[in-house]
């Protein structure tokens, strides 16, 4: 079997120079021609060299220019180039050099000399190309053994967040029914005040841990990054020091993103709250910025999640520079670990979470660090075609984002609900809640049950709240047993998983709510009103 000749591209614009070029090198290896830059990058377009020899004085577009726009690409920027030029000064060679390529040869040349440098420059190739494929081999397994204890952490996060939401539903329903039962006018005892507070702490918790582990399927839509870093500014002046000057540097419009704003505020918190700790009380300033970026800029070293690779040639680049402490070189693999412990930075969730979104959003992040001289971290993602939809709403103190806000109501319930859940504890709960609603409530411990009740009783039921994670017949079974019997019976599912997980996939049957939990009256309530409000 016959190995394939190296294909070298010849780019001059002088029929001399192309022809002793064919004459030294025809013999070995297989030549094409271009006589302009224009021609030079349609030629590696369509078929891509393996080395390519290139003058720098052409008409039109230059050889600087043929060579930047190769090396700013990343399915070319790895063919070597040899530039040959009557340029003979040695700006015009460091310039050279600088762009990427491997050598620079002056006219005359000696054309025995350009074929041995031709010869060893791909041999230095096949080397490093071998040597990349080792690395990269070694990386996709590194890569592959990450992704598969990330599916097995997620698999078991998305079923502690199951059991931990309801019993944190227990909890909270019962210390708010609690604070209700008070006389009226009369406040809340602290330690009623306190425990629900750290429930909510601990139900928010949880929500984190499957964003770090990339199961947070918020909706994603086309998003302006400056418009929706300007608009989070209010929410980032509360979270540091007044002694921090908080610069910023947002060109509009800006690149397009396809992106949770939700998401990206709490990117952006995050890394302001680490830089702002890595600051300490010195008064100093911390830098956020927004740019695009090629790919090819996007720095290789400390780059997260592990084996990521660019797919695209644009990047939007979120960047916030501080002066602090800096991280240990040590340290920074570790620094998106949840709750890694340093002196100043990653105390908790921050940062893990910084990186489950990113992983949600097909990008990267990268990290800078010098001990002493302060860290650059840098959040990239995929630049978007699609044009905006809308920008993010304004922000409250609190950062969360304002949408739909509506006061509290009464509701005066009546009729028959089936309630199904298969843990006693959280049926008797949600049992309380919907009679303190002024709801009958007939219960069943599973699906398989439900449906029984359901064939005896159907003409008293005005809806159905069901759990999703049942034995023998899971809350879609159930829904769609019901509605085999009924097919315009209300249904709110319940489940401690995210809304976007539950809901993803094809269904034949939908309930009118989902209800995330652990849920408090008020939103039962909702959930309720919205449930039977097509029935009114």
């Amino acid at each position: 079997m016959t190995e394939t000749r190296p294909t070298l591209l010849v780019v001059d614009d002088v029929e001399t120079n192309i022809d002793v070029l064919l004459e030294a090198l025809g013999e070995d290896y297989t030549i094409r021609v271009a006589t302009n830059g224009t021609a030079a990058l349609n030629s590696v377009k369509k078929a891509l060299p393996d080395l390519i020899l290139l003058d720098i004085i052409m008409p039109g577009m230059d050889g600087f220019e043929v060579c930047r726009h190769l090396k700013d690409d990343p399915a070319t920027r790895g063919i070597p180039i040899i530039f040959i030029s009557a340029l003979n000064e040695d700006a015009d060679e460091a310039r050279g050099l600088e762009l990427g390529a491997v050598d620079y040869i002056t006219k005359p040349f000696n054309p025995a000399i350009v074929k041995i440098r031709v010869r060893n420059h791909l041999e230095l190739k096949r080397h490093r190309d071998h040597l990349e494929a080792l690395v990269a081999e070694r990386t996709r397994d590194l890569a592959e053994a990450h992704n598969r204890k990330t599916e097995s952490l997620g698999r078991m996060a998305g079923a502690i967040a199951h059991h931990f939401n309801n019993q944190l539903g227990v909890v909270i329903g019962n210390l708010e029914l609690a604070m209700m039962e008070l006389s009226p006018g009369m406040a809340p005892p602290a330690r009623i005040t306190a425990a629900m507070k750290a429930s909510n702490k601990a139900a928010e918790m949880s929500g984190l841990m499957l964003t770090y582990l990339g199961l947070s399927f918020d909706k994603h839509e086309p998003l302006g990054l400056s418009e929706t870093c300007r608009q989070g500014l209010p929410m980032l002046q509360t979270i540091k020091s007044v002694k921090v000057v908080l610069e910023t540097d947002f060109p509009y419009p800006g690149p397009t993103i396809h992106a949770n704003a939700n998401q990206i505020l709490q990117i952006l918190s995050n890394l302001i709250t680490n830089a702002w700790e890595a600051v300490g009380e010195s008064r100093d300033t911390i830098h956020l910025s927004v740019k695009t970026v090629s790919a090819a800029n996007i720095p290789a070293g400390h780059r997260f999640p592990l084996g990521w690779q660019p797919q695209n040639n644009a990047y939007a680049c979120l960047e916030v520079t501080d002066s602090g402490c800096g991280i240990e070189e040590k340290e920074i693999e570790n620094i998106f670990d949840p709750f890694f412990s340093s002196k100043f930075t990653g105390r908790g969730m921050g940062l893990a979470v910084v990186l489950g979104i990113v992983r949600a959003h097909d990008g990267t992040v990268t990290v800078e660090s010098e001990p002493g001289n302060g860290s650059i971290f840098r959040v990239f993602f995929p630049i978007s075609g699609e044009g905006i939809l809308r920008q993010p709403d304004k922000l409250g103190n609190d950062g969360d984002i304002l949408i739909n806000t509506v006061s509290p109501t009464e509701m005066a319930g009546n009729g028959t609900v089936l309630l199904v859940e298969d843990e006693e504890m959280v049926r008797n709960m949600a049992a309380f809640m919907l009679t303190r609603l002024g709801f009958s409530v007939l219960e069943a411990e599973d699906g398989v049950e439900a449906v029984a009740i359901f064939k005896q009783r159907q003409d008293e039921i005005r809806f159905v709240l069901c759990d999703l994670t049942m034995p023998r017949m899971n809350g879609w079974e159930t829904l769609t047993a019901l509605r085999k019997l009924a097919p315009d019976i209300p249904v709110i599912l319940a489940s401690g998983y995210d809304k976007a997980h539950v809901m993803s996939g094809d269904h034949s049957e939908l309930p009118q709510v989902f209800l995330g939990k652990p849920y408090k009256l008020k939103g039962l309530s909702d959930a309720i009103s919205q449930a039977l409000a097509d029935r009114k």
